[in-house]
């Protein structure tokens, strides 16, 4: 068993030791098969032998636990059942807490040696192949082009401002000033990349997905900033007068402004929440678990709220309504009129 237990350590372990104790701790652990771990898809609760079971690093966990509190939804969890899901674990940079909380609460077994996969050595070969060097490369190419890239949107942005202070005209006081209807502009750019970069995660897999939910993520920070923006040009604007229509109408347009404010608040918090009681917090651990749990079903919920009813509430039916009328909606917020 020493010499089997020596062998099995992974470059997990060698990365993350208080992996190793808490195997040490549990003392011999039953070997598995992948066919045997392949019978076992779940559901959860389904007969004896068909517990979801999952393959990472060498080892066999039974997911059971996780269902139900798996920032990534329960479907995610179920399709790589029974599999060995350790690549795409790693694309996801899993830390330390969360390892060892799989590792306590969910760790069944072993793969039997002759099965096991020795995932440094792997990466090594591919490197040896010349995967890495050409890695390195379409790496470094990436990067310039990305300096690039931003070099030509600063130089764009100071072209614009600069043709803004040289056609400056005074505004009158009942219209939105310069800064709020740019950040108008920012807060529709914003909200489009948040919603859809969640869409296109969720019809992505692997690394499409990690990045995906990357570019979420950062929009959602810098949509939380932007409103922190919104918030102090909108008290130092001057108000439009508001379209004219019916009272029911405009009792639904101020509640659906006063809304916004909620949802693009509420949003972005839940998401940091979330990110904070799963790597950062401290204290109890099952704790800390629950209520990144309940921040991730708030930021969903009020997620799916804000993309299929506030949405196409105030975008589609309010700025309808009062184009149908001939009204100028975009002129009323538009930087560029």
């Amino acid at each position: 068993r020493g010499v089997a237990a020596e062998a099995s350590k992974s470059s997990e372990e060698s990365r993350f030791p208080k992996l190793a104790e808490i195997v040490a701790k549990r003392g011999e652990l039953p070997f598995f098969s992948r066919a045997e771990v392949a019978k076992h898809k779940g559901p959860a609760g389904g007969p004896a032998g068909t517990e979801p079971y999952m393959i990472l690093h060498n080892k066999v966990y039974d997911l059971t636990p996780l269902l139900g509190c798996h920032p990534g939804g329960d479907e995610l969890l179920l399709t790589n059942a029974g599999m060995d899901a350790t690549k795409e674990f790693e694309l996801f940079e899993h830390s330390e807490k969360a390892r060892v909380r799989r590792d306590q609460d969910m760790l069944v077994g072993e793969l039997v040696p002759a099965e096991r996969v020795d995932y440094g050595a792997e990466a090594g070969a591919e490197g040896a192949q010349g995967g890495g060097a050409k890695a390195e490369a379409g790496s470094e190419l990436a990067k310039y082009l990305r300096f690039k890239l931003a070099d030509g949107a600063l130089a764009l942005v100071g072209l614009y401002a600069y043709s803004l202070l040289q056609k400056r005209k005074p505004l009158p006081k009942l219209m939105y000033s310069r800064a709020l209807r740019h950040w108008h502009l920012v807060m529709a750019a914003g909200i489009f990349t948040a919603v859809g970069s969640v869409q296109a995660a969720a019809r992505s897999e692997g690394l499409a997905k990690k990045r995906w939910l990357q570019v979420h993520k950062q929009s959602g920070a810098a949509m939380l900033v932007a409103l922190i923006f919104r918030v102090f040009a909108r008290l130092n604007s001057g108000i439009p007068p508001r379209f004219p229509g019916h009272p029911a109408m405009m009792a639904i347009e101020t509640a659906s402004l006063r809304l916004f404010y909620v949802l693009c608040f509420v949003l972005p918090v839940s998401g940091i929440a979330n990110e904070y009681f799963l790597k950062w917090a401290q204290g109890d651990d099952a704790e800390n678990d629950r209520r990144a749990a309940q921040a991730m079903t708030v930021h969903k919920r009020v997620g799916q709220l804000f993309e299929y009813a506030w949405l196409p509430l105030h975008l589609g039916y309010t700025t309808a309504y009062h184009w149908s009328k001939g009204r100028g909606v975009v002129r009323k917020v538009s930087p560029f009129i």
